[in-house]
C-alpha cells in the first residue's frame, strides 16, 4: 500500500501521528510569554501572574518549551509552547521517526513511507496547572500526511492532551492502516462522540492512529474549500470521549511570522467539568524572534 493509492473523501480525512518519550524537565519562572494582548487583570480584578515554564526539548536547531499563565486567583489564562526561530531550521527530513510502524508485507523490513504513520514527535509536560491539559505532543511532519491533497504540506501538529500520557500510549501499534493501529482498538477509537459535546461544524473522520486515537475536523475550514492549508483546528477522541485539542500549522504559515488568534468553536455541553479555552493563538514576536502556539482565554464549564 502506498500513499499515492490511498483515496480519501472529506468525511474520511485522516491525520498521521508520532510518538517520542524524550522530555527534558526544566522548571523556571519568567515574566515574558509573548502574549501581547494579555490583560493585566481578570474580570474579577485578579492580577495576571507570570509565565511558568515546564519541559524543554530540542528540535531542529532550537528547542520547544511549555508554559502556562494564570491569574493570581488561579484562573488559567493561557497554556502552550514557545520556540525560537532557530527551531524551524535544520528540521528532520525523514518521513517519520520510525516509532509507529508495522511490517505489513512481512518482509522483515520497515518502509518509512508505506508502513509507518506519524512524523517526528516531541512530548512535553506543562507542570501543575488548572486546566484539563497536562501535556502536549508536538509532531513535525516533513512530508505532510494524509489526505495529501489537503495536508501534504510540511507542518506541525500541536496535540494538547486531556488524557494521560500512559493511557494514550496504550493505543497500540498494529496493521490497520493508515494509522498503524491495533485493529480492535481502531473500532473503539472511532466510536462516535455524542452530538452535544461537539460543535456542529465538526465531523467524524472515522480513522484513528496508534498512540493517538480518532480525529474530528471542521468542515468549514478553508482547506476543505479549495484554499491552501495554512492552519486549522482539530479535535481528538477515543471511546466516545474528547481526548485532545489540536492546532495544526504549516511551516510556510509559521515562516510568514503570523500574530493571530482564532476562536475555538464551543460545544453545547462538556463531558468533564473544568476550564476550557475559547481561542487558540499562533504568534511571532519580531523583537525576540520567538513563536508561541497557545490555547487561551479559558472559561469554567460544568459537566452535563
Amino acid at each position: 500500500m502506498t500513499h499515492t493509492t490511498l483515496q480519501y473523501t472529506l468525511a474520511s480525512a485522516a491525520f498521521a501521528l508520532g510518538l517520542s518519550l524524550q522530555t527534558l524537565p526544566a522548571q523556571a519562572k519568567d515574566n515574558k510569554a509573548d502574549l501581547d494582548d494579555a490583560p493585566t487583570a481578570s474580570a474579577s480584578g485578579s492580577p495576571l501572574g507570570p509565565a511558568v515554564y515546564g519541559d524543554k526539548i530540542s528540535l531542529g536547531a532550537g528547542h520547544i518549551r511549555t508554559f502556562t499563565r494564570h491569574y493570581q486567583n488561579g484562573t488559567p489564562y493561557a497554556i502552550g509552547v514557545r520556540f525560537p526561530g532557530a527551531t524551524l531550521k535544520q528540521l528532520p527530513t525523514e518521513p517519520n521517526d520510525g516509532l509507529n510502524c508495522w511490517d505489513l508485507n512481512a518482509d522483515n523490513r520497515i518502509d518509512l513511507h508505506d508502513e509507518c504513520s506519524g512524523g517526528h514527535n516531541r512530548s512535553l509536560f506543562f507542570g501543575k496547572n488548572n486546566t484539563p491539559f497536562q501535556w502536549i505532543s508536538v509532531d513535525w511532519e516533513p512530508h505532510g500526511h494524509v489526505p495529501e491533497d489537503i495536508y501534504g504540506a510540511r507542518h506541525f501538529d500541536f496535540h494538547f492532551y486531556m488524557t494521560g500520557f500512559v493511557e494514550r500510549n496504550q493505543i497500540a501499534v498494529g496493521p490497520c492502516m493508515p494509522g498503524t493501529i491495533n485493529c480492535a482498538q481502531h473500532e473503539v477509537a472511532v466510536r462516535p462522540v455524542a452530538a452535544q459535546y461537539l460543535h456542529p461544524d465538526f465531523f467524524n473522520t472515522n480513522l484513528a492512529f496508534s498512540r493517538m486515537g480518532n480525529h474530528w475536523a471542521d468542515r468549514t475550514s478553508p482547506e476543505f474549500h479549495g484554499q491552501p492549508f495554512t492552519q486549522t483546528f482539530i479535535l481528538g477522541s477515543y471511546d466516545s470521549k474528547i481526548t485532545f485539542y489540536e492546532p495544526m500549522v504549516s511551516l510556510d504559515y509559521l515562516l510568514s511570522k503570523p500574530n493571530q488568534c482564532h476562536p475555538v468553536k464551543q460545544p453545547a455541553k462538556f463531558q468533564s467539568a473544568g476550564y476550557y479555552p475559547t481561542e487558540y493563538c499562533i504568534r511571532h514576536n519580531s523583537a525576540t524572534d520567538v513563536y508561541t502556539v497557545s490555547l487561551q482565554k479559558f472559561v469554567r464549564r460544568a459537566a452535563n
